[in-house]
């Protein structure tokens, strides 16, 4: 084989591994394999039209970052074991509020003033708006919020979080819009009145951050993707 055609062999290969990683992560966020689900490798290589080489460097990426864990014998997805929630959630509140404190020194009043139509824009979603959708725009305030603080660790951390309680998230956003739509203008406010600790105290209170509130989510979370696996 010549320099070109493994070149080009390659760039496939990485291309298919990158392209599996981002379907297989979607899957994950939305739920479509059950917790502690073991992963069928022959099947899934066969679904997504790829080989089990790339596939793996897939499932490694997603062990990586959380989405998977790794097993003697294969990949299976992680369970709600409440211990690990919790930590999650705990790192998730102190991350935030680090961004918080730094989008209060560094943010530049353009970029808050673009952050403020942005939630002009979430809060005219229509009435029925789904909860993906409110999902997404929650993500993106707060990304926006990690973007401000100009620490690109904290940020990666943060996306990295909130996949691997995205299930949790969701179950929590429901019936909860106005609550979480007027939270994200007061602490945009403070942020914007350089109020770090009323926009900090305001970000806590926020985030599902009560032992007995996260172990509800986990409990409803588990209804939900064992009554849609079975529908």
């Amino acid at each position: 084989m010549n320099k070109n055609n493994k070149a080009a062999t390659e760039a496939v290969h990485v291309s298919s591994s990158h392209r599996a990683h981002a379907q297989l992560r979607e899957q994950l966020l939305r739920s479509r394999f059950l917790p502690g689900q073991k992963i069928n490798e022959v099947a899934l290589a066969k679904e997504l039209e790829i080989s089990r080489t790339p596939l793996r460097e897939a499932l490694n990426r997603l062990v990586a970052e959380g989405l998977l864990m790794d097993r003697e014998r294969g990949f299976s997805v992680p369970g709600l074991e409440p211990e690990v929630i919790f930590d999650l959630f705990e790192a998730r509140v102190e991350i935030e509020c680090a961004t918080v404190r730094l989008a209060c020194e560094r943010a530049e009043e353009a970029e808050l003033e673009a952050l403020s139509d942005f939630l002009d824009e979430s809060m005219a979603e229509p009435p029925d708006a789904s909860v993906d959708r409110l999902i997404e725009l929650d993500i993106r305030f707060h990304d926006t919020i990690a973007e401000l603080a100009r620490n690109k660790v904290l940020r990666q951390l943060l996306t990295n979080i909130n996949g691997r309680i995205h299930l949790i998230r969701w179950i929590a956003m429901e019936g909860q819009r106005d609550r979480t739509q007027n939270q994200h203008r007061e602490i945009l406010d403070h942020i914007c009145a350089g109020d770090t600790e009323a926009a900090i105290a305001v970000m806590r209170d926020h985030i599902l951050h009560r032992n007995e509130d996260i172990l509800a989510a986990i409990k409803a979370a588990y209804g939900h993707v064992y009554t849609r696996s079975s529908s």
